[in-house]
């Protein structure tokens, strides 16, 4: 009889620790208050301005903010959120945002940012290989320094900056008026609508130096 008992205790306290690691994350304000199975935790937020944290370890976090306002901080192996409402603090992986009614999923190489409603500001570092953004409504700002970066600006008017540093930069832009600022190896624009602007930061340089020597020329032999 021991030896049954013995194995019981044992499986429930092996349960416990399972669950335990699985409750880590944390939503304050949501419905239900945690819902963690197997280390994939999944909250509901209809009332806006909960706030949910994802610490290392759990595998996938998922949040639902109807009403937005919400909070989301994750560290989790994977992690998605719907925000149709609009999120002041979006952080679906370390250094990642999207700010203003956005659907976003990043696992540990990949990042896809969607802005439904237009208007978000999405950030993308280094420490994501591929950012894929979209921009439905239009007038979002896109900074990205991942390895490979794209974005599809549907509603138009959008602003895209890639840096030194990274390798592949695409907009496509379909509604047009469009601004491109592009200092990566390739730089590709695709403006379907019309009326975009291009500028790179060797170009504003390589005009300041003509400048100076056309000053210098016009010094030296006047």
């Amino acid at each position: 009889m021991a030896l049954p008992l013995l194995f019981t205790l044992l499986l429930l306290t092996l349960t416990g620790i399972t669950v335990s690691s699985a409750r880590n994350a944390s939503c304050t304000g949501c419905w239900p208050p945690s819902e963690c199975d197997s280390g994939t935790c999944t909250n509901y937020c209809p009332g806006g301005g909960c706030n949910m944290t994802c610490p290392p370890g759990v595998k996938e976090c998922h949040l639902f903010c109807t009403a937005g306002g919400c909070d989301f901080n994750c560290d989790a192996d994977s992690c998605k959120q719907d925000c149709a409402g609009g999120c002041g603090n979006t952080e679906p992986a370390p250094g990642v945002t999207c700010n203003g009614g956005c659907v976003t999923s990043c696992n540990a190489g990949k990042c896809t940012l969607g802005c439904s409603g237009g208007g978000c500001d999405m950030t993308c570092p280094q420490s994501v290989n591929d950012c894929d953004q979209t921009c439905i409504g239009g007038g979002c700002n896109s900074t990205c320094d991942s390895e490979k970066c794209t974005l599809g600006c549907t509603g138009g008017e959008c602003t895209m900056t890639c840096p030194t540093g990274v390798k592949q930069c695409h907009l496509i832009c379909t509604g047009g008026g469009c601004h491109f600022k592009c200092d990566a190896e390739d730089c590709k624009l695709d403006c379907l609508g019309g009326a975009c602007t291009r500028a790179s930061s060797s170009a504003s340089k390589m005009g300041v130096s003509a400048i100076f020597i056309f000053v210098f020329v016009l010094v030296v032999f006047a």
